[in-house]
């Protein structure tokens, strides 16, 4: 999957995609955002070597998560 497919498919289920960068070690990883009220929620998707492996069921199921509640 290229980065302009997981866009489009991030933006038909109304999520933004996010590249991160990591601190000293050069890479970045995918993280879909989306805004709920005042807050931000995100999800991890993967790093953006892993990229052409991930399938758009993948992606889907990722996006669909329910968030995880810490107490």
């Amino acid at each position: 999957m290229t980065e302009e497919e997981v866009r489009a498919i991030m933006k038909a289920h109304r999520w933004t995609y996010h590249p991160v960068p990591r601190r000293n070690l050069g890479t970045k990883y995918i993280y879909a955002q989306r805004r709920e009220g005042a807050r931000k929620i995100e999800r991890y998707i993967c790093p953006l070597s892993k990229l052409p492996e991930l399938t758009k069921e993948e992606l889907i199921a990722k996006l669909a998560m329910e968030p995880t509640k810490i107490t």
